[in-house]
C-alpha cells in the first residue's frame, strides 16, 4: 500500500541492523541522534544569528559582488550540519574563504560560457520549482506561527530538566494501535499488550522498555506525548515518523530544582529548541493536510514500473538471474504513476516527473523505498505548483536562491574540470576582494 507518511516533511526513517530490543530504541532514539548531535548548532542559529538589518550588510565583496551576513550565516550553518564539524573561529574564517572562492570559481566559469552547458536549464527549473515550493511553505505555514507564550517556555525548560522513564508499545498502522487502546482501555495490562506489540516468544518484562527519555532527544510527538502523563498514565495512539506509538511512564528521574537564574540563562536555547519542534510538529501537520486535499490516486501499474526500473537501476551485482519484476511494464517518461488535484484541476505526475525531483530524494530512501520517494517526489511538484499558482516565481527571495544555488552549481561545474592549481591563486591576485574585517569581528565575537 502507498505509504501516505511519505508526504511529510522529513519522514522516513531507516532502522539499523541491531538487536531485537536495540531496534526497539532506535526507533525513537535513532531519528533525534542525528539532531541532538547538531544542538550546539542549532544554538548557533538560535542565540547567535545577527538582526534582519545587520544580515543585509556586505560581509565581503569579490569583483563588486556582495556576501551578505545573512548569506554567510546560511551557508554556514548548512556546512555545519553536513560536515558534522564544530563550530570555531577557524572554521568560520575558512568557510569565508571558501565563498570567496567558490565566486572566483563561478565567475570564471561564466567566462568559458559553462551557463551555456544544456544541463544548466533543467537545473534552473529544479532550482526554481524548489526554491518556490519552499517559499510556500514559509508564506502559508511558518509566518503563520504564534509566537511562544512564557508560559510555553517556561513549562519546556521544566520539561527538559525532568527526564522521564518510559515504555511503549509500537505499531506500524494506526488501526492496530487503536485496537491495542481499546484492550487497555477494557483492562487488560500493558505489559501483556508489550508481548502482544512485540511479538515476544516467551514473556519479557523489558517488553517495550525504553528507560530514561529527554524532552529534547526524543521524536517530537513522542516527547509532547510523553511528558503530558502522570507516572502510572498511557498515552492515546500517537504518530511519530517512525509509526504508531502508545505510551506508559513508568517514573521520573527527580523532581528538579529550577532556579529562575538558570531559566534566564537558558531560555534563548530553550525558544529555540521549542521553535524548532513546533515548526516541526505543525510542519508536519500542514504538509499532510495539504497533500490530503490534493487527492492523491495512485497508479499501480505505474509503481510497480517505478520499483521494477529503481531496482534495476540500483543493482550493483552481477547476477545471470534478474530478481526484479520482470512482468512490470516498462517505465517511461510518460508514464502515469499518480493524479491530484490542484484548484480543480488534475494533474498527472509522470515517470518524467519523478526523475526530474531524483537529485532532491534521499538515495536510501529511492533504493529501499520507492513508493515513499514517490511520495516525497509528489509532495514536492504539488507544493511547486501551488507556490507557482501564486506567483511565487517573481518573488525576490525566490530569485535569492535560485541565483545563490545556480552560482554554486557553475562553481562545482568548473571545479570538476580539476583546473590547475596555479589558476585559482591568478584568480585571486587579479580579483578585487574586500572583507569587512570589522564586521567580521563583530560575528566572531557572537
Amino acid at each position: 500500500m502507498y505509504e501516505l507518511s511519505a508526504f511529510g516533511l522529513d519522514l522516513i526513517m531507516h532502522t539499523r541492523h541491531l538487536t531485537f530490543s536495540d531496534r526497539r530504541r532506535w526507533w525513537i532514539f535513532g531519528y533525534i541522534s542525528e539532531y541532538w548531535g547538531i544542538l550546539p548548532i542549532l544554538l548557533l542559529l538560535v542565540g547567535c544569528s545577527s538582526p534582519l538589518s545587520e544580515r543585509d550588510q556586505a560581509l565581503a565583496h569579490i569583483n563588486g559582488q556582495a556576501i551578505t551576513v545573512g548569506d554567510f550565516e546560511r551557508s554556514y550553518v548548512q556546512a555545519l550540519i553536513q560536515s558534522g564539524q564544530n563550530d570555531t573561529p577557524e572554521a568560520r574564517y575558512q568557510h569565508l574563504d571558501l565563498l570567496i572562492e567558490e565566486h572566483l570559481w563561478y565567475e570564471e566559469a561564466l567566462r568559458r560560457n559553462l551557463n551555456s552547458d544544456s544541463l544548466i536549464s533543467q537545473f534552473t527549473e529544479l532550482s526554481l520549482k524548489r526554491a518556490v515550493g519552499g517559499r510556500y511553505y514559509e508564506i502559508e505555514f511558518l509566518e503563520q506561527l504564534p509566537q511562544l507564550t512564557e508560559t510555553e517556555i517556561r513549562q519546556a525548560f521544566a520539561r527538559y530538566k525532568q527526564p522521564m522513564i518510559v515504555r511503549h508499545l509500537f505499531f506500524r498502522n494506526e488501526a492496530d494501535a487503536r485496537t491495542a487502546h481499546a484492550r487497555l482501555e477494557a483492562g487488560n495490562p500493558f505489559l501483556d499488550e508489550a508481548q502482544v506489540a512485540f511479538r515476544t516468544e516467551n514473556f519479557d518484562s523489558t517488553a517495550g522498555w525504553l528507560g530514561e527519555i529527554r524532552y529534547f532527544q526524543v521524536d517530537d510527538a513522542f516527547a509532547e506525548a510523553a511528558f503530558a502523563l502522570s507516572v502510572g498514565q498511557y498515552s492515546d495512539p500517537v504518530r511519530s515518523r517512525q509509526g504508531w506509538h502508545i505510551i506508559k511512564v513508568e517514573d521520573r528521574i527527580r523532581t528538579p530544582v529550577i532556579a529562575e537564574s538558570e531559566f534566564q540563562n537558558r531560555k534563548d536555547g530553550i525558544v529555540g529548541l521549542l521553535r524548532i519542534r513546533k515548526r516541526r510538529l505543525e510542519g508536519d501537520r500542514f504538509v499532510r493536510t495539504f497533500m490530503e486535499n490534493r487527492n492523491v490516486q495512485i497508479n499501480a501499474e505505474g509503481l510497480r514500473s517505478l520499483r521494477a526500473a529503481l531496482g534495476r537501476i540500483t543493482n550493483n551485482s552481477v547476477s545471470l538471474d534478474d530478481t526484479h519484476d520482470t512482468a512490470a511494464l516498462p517505465l517511461t517518461p510518460e508514464t502515469p504513476l499518480a493524479t491530484f488535484t490542484m484548484n480543480g484541476s488534475t494533474h498527472t505526475f509522470t515517470g518524467d516527473g519523478y526523475f526530474f525531483w531524483l537529485p532532491e530524494l534521499p538515495p536510501s530512501e529511492v533504493t529501499s523505498n520507492p513508493a515513499a520517494s514517490l511520495g516525497r517526489a509528489l509532495r514536492n511538484e504539488a507544493l511547486a505548483l501551488a507556490g507557482l499558482e501564486l506567483g511565487l516565481s517573481k518573488d525576490q527571495i525566490v530569485q535569492e536562491d535560485i541565483a545563490s544555488s545556480t552560482r554554486t552549481y557553475l562553481a562545482n561545474s568548473m571545479r570538476r574540470l580539476q583546473p590547475d592549481s596555479t589558476l585559482l591563486i591568478a584568480l585571486r591576485s587579479t580579483s578585487s576582494i574586500r572583507v569587512d574585517t570589522v564586521l567580521f569581528q563583530q560575528i566572531m565575537v557572537d
